[in-house]
C-alpha cells in the first residue's frame, strides 16, 4: 500500500481537500460509531431548544474526519502522536463539511520524524472547526516509526482569576471509570464507516498482521469512544437519560452511581468547546479502557452567545487493563445555562 516518507513532505505544501456531507444517516453513523447518546446529537427538539441550530455531529466525529484526512494523505506507516481540535460552529444535516489542510512544520525530534498539520473544517456558513495532528512519519533515512509504548500526562497553567469553586478542585482526581464495552473489531468498525475510513491498519488482514503493530489497533483518536458508558446510561440528568421520558431510570440498573463530574454552580448545560489529545500504547481488539477525570483550570464567568458560562478544562487519562496509559484527553469545555442567571 502506498505511503508517504518524510523526505517526501514540504513545509507548507497543501493536502488534497475533503468535501463530506452531512446527512441524518450520517448522524445516526455517528451515534454508532462513537457511542454517543447524548441528545444534542440526535435529538433536534432537543438540541434546539436549548439554542443550537439543529442536532449536531460531536468531538468524536470530527476528529475522525480530520484524522481520516490525515492519513489518506500520509498513508498507514505514520503514528498520531497529538491531536487538538477547536469546535467554532456546529456541522447540521445539510451542510457539506469541506476540510482543508497544510503542512506547518517537519522535525526530526524525540528519535523520529515528525511532521505537524493545521487544518479546518468549513460549511456554507464559515468556519466550523479548526484542528491540529502531529504524526511521525517513516524515513528513508532513519527507518519506520516505533509504536510508543509509554506516555506522561500533560501539565497546564492556571487561569489568574480561577473561581475559588474550581481551586478545590484541584489535584481532585476521579476514581477509575470503565468503558460500558470491551474494545472489539465490530466497534473499530462502526468508526470507520462513520467517516468511511479505509485505514488497513483498522482491519484484520495481512497488511495489519504484518505491520509494525503485529495486528489490527484502534483509531488512536478514539480514545473518548472507547471508554464510554452503556448507551442506556447516557444522558444530560444521569439519573433520568432519556430526555423524552424523563421518568425512566438508567437501564440497565447501576450496581453503583456513576462518576459524578465537577460542574460550577448553577450550570446545566454542557458543550465541547476543544479537545487536544496525545498518545501511547496502542489499544487493540479485546482491551479494556478506564479513565480518570480531573480539572485542570476554570475561567471566571464569561459571556457567551449561549449566555453566561464557565469554560473549564477537564484532563482525562486512559487507561487499558494492564493500567498502560493509552492516552490523555485536554477537554475544553462551556458550561452554561446557569439557573440563577436571571
Amino acid at each position: 500500500m502506498d505511503f508517504r516518507h518524510y523526505e517526501d513532505v514540504k513545509v507548507g505544501e497543501a493536502l488534497p481537500s475533503l468535501d463530506f456531507p452531512i446527512t441524518i444517516k450520517t448522524l445516526v453513523l455517528a451515534v454508532c460509531g462513537t457511542r454517543d447518546l447524548m441528545p444534542y446529537h440526535h435529538n433536534p427538539a432537543y438540541s434546539k431548544s436549548v439554542g443550537n441550530r439543529d442536532m449536531f455531529v460531536n468531538t468524536m466525529f470530527e476528529q475522525a474526519l480530520f484524522a481520516r484526512f490525515v492519513t489518506d494523505w500520509s498513508g498507514p506507516e505514520s503514528d498520531f502522536r497529538e491531536t487538538s481540535l477547536q469546535m467554532i460552529g456546529q456541522l447540521c444535516p445539510g451542510d457539506v463539511a469541506r476540510i482543508e489542510g497544510t503542512v506547518a512544520s517537519a522535525s526530526h525530534e524525540s528519535d523520529e520524524c515528525r511532521v505537524h498539520i493545521e487544518m479546518t473544517a468549513s460549511n456554507h456558513l464559515g468556519l466550523a472547526a479548526r484542528a491540529t495532528a502531529t504524526i511521525a512519519m517513516p524515513s528513508r533515512q532513519h527507518g519506520a516509526v516505533k509504536p510508543f509504548s509509554s506516555l506522561a500526562k500533560p501539565k497546564l497553567e492556571l487561569h489568574p482569576q480561577i473561581p475559588d469553586f474550581a481551586k478545590a478542585w484541584l489535584g481532585d482526581v476521579s476514581d477509575p471509570a470503565w468503558g460500558g464495552y470491551t474494545l472489539s473489531e465490530a466497534q473499530i468498525l462502526y468508526w470507520c464507516d462513520m467517516v468511511e475510513d479505509s485505514n488497513p491498519l483498522y482491519v484484520d488482514g495481512d497488511y495489519a498482521r504484518q505491520s509494525r503493530h503485529g495486528g489490527v489497533i484502534a483509531p488512536p483518536v478514539g480514545l473518548i469512544t472507547w471508554s464510554m458508558q452503556r448507551g442506556g446510561h447516557q444522558g444530560v440528568d444521569s439519573e433520568a437519560p432519556d430526555c423524552d421520558a424523563p421518568k425512566r431510570s438508567p437501564w440497565p440498573p447501576r450496581s453503583a452511581r456513576g462518576r459524578a463530574f465537577k460542574t460550577p454552580p448553577g450550570a446545566t448545560e454542557t458543550i465541547a468547546q476543544g479537545s487536544t489529545q496525545a498518545y501511547g500504547v496502542a489499544l487493540r481488539p479485546g482491551d479494556r479502557v478506564y479513565s480518570r477525570s480531573e480539572v485542570l483550570n476554570c475561567s471566571p464567568l464569561k459571556q457567551t452567545r449561549l449566555g453566561p458560562g464557565y469554560f473549564q478544562t477537564n484532563l482525562d487519562t486512559y487507561y487499558n487493563q494492564r493500567d498502560e496509559i493509552v492516552g490523555t484527553n485536554v477537554f475544553a469545555l462551556l458550561r452554561y445555562g446557569l439557573k440563577d442567571a436571571g
